[in-house]
């Protein structure tokens, strides 16, 4: 009886349509490998161009040294390659692409156009592919450099095809990609067009600082910083995003944008540890280490990289970045020591402050639990020790000014003494511990974001309509996010509504927060629900909770805004009442405690 054999070997055009698989995910991964072969090429100019997100269409040119029309035929045969060619290269990549397998994977599974010039005096030429088959390689005309046209990705594997999302979803992915090469590049010029409209013009420009405002206009203040160990170097930039959103992270790793959990991990860690004001911020990390120390070969399509000492990497990254916000968020210098009274903040509160938030609550003045016997002589909390966090406790019952019985005095509040307000910014506080400082912003963000989440929970949400309209300008991608959100925006009192194809229109808003901040907070969930894609399953919890984050920073009192000792006293109460006075809702510490024994250790006294 003879065996029938069950191993064979596939054949090309099966084998490259599982590369295909593996290289290509959607119109984006095109755009970058056709990118990374322009830029690889010396081009100084690229072009991008797509037609319905790329699904129809991905049409990228540059102005590179282009092929001859041998190389440009033997370009579409696997692993054909022009940029390694011993074992000893994988080791010393400095190029992006080197598997030489972007060409033949993409036009596996599209209907493939190449049309490039080595030399216009001695002509160029067009190959046309059909699904991995060369149907015709014929002479043209091009001036130097390559045109790559992709039509109908994934015709002919159906299975692939379904997978993509929307038109607006997967522009924006492929939008993503450029702004990456873009950073890593600013020598070299971009240009990107959906259809009649161009989304990217970005001029090449001597610096990467230059480079990220022309790729988002709206950002007005851009930091650099940097930091080196050894062989490893990094410099980044970053630009604040006013607290909303999340931060959108590009890493460049050795000038290749790539995704890479660790990397991410150090640049969230140091922004939550800064507090609010940088939500929505704009962060690039350029990392360079010495080839050998990298390894860029861990993933089909390069997207990810593996480091040979990844501890070492973490730790320089935010070193770095800790340097970056501090430069962003400006130093502190003491000049001179000014003698005098110290203000009690007892001034008629400014148009606006707490006060007015309190009258919309129903009337200012000592609210209820300053009048409650637990309450009316605490003092301050927490254990002895280094400077920290302040956490308010409860009187024990035998405490001698509890036992005592008198009332508070005129600056007395649930924490102990009311001091003052120092700078229209802090609230200092006094008992026998030492000093707490009150940071009125954060205290006060805390108090708004717990009452939005009561609302997010099914409590009341008022709301008040605007006499007129408020427009925002978005992208498609973001309009159509709209009607994913609608749902949760009702229930913390704005009302938006679609006005247009890139432009959504709000009728109404809480009464505690102006027009502006409402937009900014509006723009941000639809930044997160864009890149959710809609709101899936199980994320609708997340996004009421950044969005009563984002809420709380917008409408909380700035520092640098003068409030009368009813307010001061007022916020105190309204912060002991909230689930966590210790935090806001971004991680950032609320009070900040000094021990007497601290003082005078710092004074020389001990």
């Amino acid at each position: 009886m003879s065996l029938v054999p069950r191993i064979h070997v596939l054949s090309d055009g099966l084998i490259n349509r599982i590369a295909a698989g593996e290289v290509v995910e959607r119109p984006a991964s095109v755009v970058k490998e056709l990118v990374e072969n322009s830029l690889d090429a010396e081009a100084t100019r690229v072009e991008v161009e797509l037609v319905n997100g790329g699904r129809s269409k991905v049409r990228v040119s540059d102005d590179g040294s282009g092929m001859d029309p041998d190389d440009a035929v033997l370009a579409l045969e696997r692993h054909a390659t022009s940029k390694i060619s011993t074992a000893d290269d994988l080791d010393h990549i400095n190029s992006l692409g080197f598997r030489g397998e972007a060409l033949p994977s993409i036009a596996a599974v599209s209907l493939f156009v190449l049309l490039t010039s080595a030399d216009p005096a001695q002509g160029g030429v067009r190959v046309t592919v059909e699904g991995g088959k060369i149907l015709a390689a014929d002479g043209a005309a091009r001036a130097r450099g390559t045109t790559v046209e992709v039509g109908d990705l994934f015709f002919n594997t159906p299975a692939r095809r379904k997978f993509l999302r929307s038109p607006e979803t997967e522009l924006r992915h492929a939008q993503e990609i450029l702004w990456g090469a873009a950073l890593a590049r600013p020598d070299v010029a971009f240009v990107l067009r959906h259809g009649s409209r161009t989304l990217i013009d970005a001029p090449a420009v001597a610096d990467a600082a230059r480079r990220l405002k022309d790729l988002w206009p709206k950002v007005d203040k851009v930091v650099a910083f940097g930091a080196s160990a050894g062989a490893a170097r990094v410099q980044g930039l970053l630009a604040p995003g006013g607290g909303r959103g999340r931060p959108a992270l590009t890493l460049l790793v050795n000038g290749r944008a790539v995704r890479d959990r660790l990397v991410v991990g150090a640049v969230l860690r140091v922004l939550r540890s800064a507090g609010s004001g940088f939500g929505g911020a704009r962060v690039v990390v350029d990392l360079r280490l010495p080839p050998d120390e990298v390894d860029v070969n861990v993933h089909p399509a390069k997207t990810e990289v593996r480091f040979s000492r990844s501890g070492s990497v973490f730790s320089l990254i935010e070193r770095a970045m800790r340097e970056g916000v501090a430069a962003s968020q400006g130093r502190v210098e003491v000049r001179s020591l000014e003698e005098g009274p110290v203000p009690r903040g007892l001034a008629e509160p400014e148009p606006g402050g707490y006060g007015d938030m309190l009258r919309d609550r129903g009337g200012v003045g000592r609210p209820p639990l300053f009048d409650h016997p637990a309450y009316g002589e605490a003092e301050l909390g927490g254990s002895k020790g280094e400077p920290g966090e302040w956490m308010p406790q409860q009187p024990e019952s035998d405490h001698p000014r509890v036992r005592s019985g008198a009332r508070a005095g005129a600056a007395d509040t649930p924490f102990g003494r009311l001091i003052g307000q120092y700078r229209n910014s802090f609230l200092l506080l006094e008992d026998d511990y030492g000093l707490a400082i009150v940071d009125q912003h954060v205290a006060h963000e805390r108090v708004l974001f717990d009452q939005i989440r009561r609302r997010l929970a099914g409590g009341e949400a008022p709301s008040q309509g605007l006499l007129t309209p408020c427009l925002i300008e978005v992208d498609e991608a973001h309009a159509a996010a709209l009607p994913a959100v609608e749902g949760i925006l009702k229930k913390v009192g704005i009302e938006a509504e679609p006005f247009g194809p890139e432009t959504i229109r709000v009728l109404s808003v809480p009464p505690e927060f102006d027009e502006e901040a409402v937009k900014e907070v509006v723009e941000g969930v639809l930044d997160r629900a864009t890149a959710l894609d809609g709101v899936p399953e199980g994320a609708s919890r997340e996004l009421e909770e950044e969005l009563a984050a984002s809420l709380s920073c917008r409408g909380a009192i700035k520092v640098n805004h003068r409030l009368s000792i009813d307010e001061q006293r007022a916020l105190l109460d309204d912060l002991l009442a909230t689930d966590n006075p210790y935090r806001c809702p971004h991680g950032r510490p609320i009070i900040l405690r000094l021990s007497q024994e601290e003082m005078e250790r710092r004074l020389g006294r001990r």
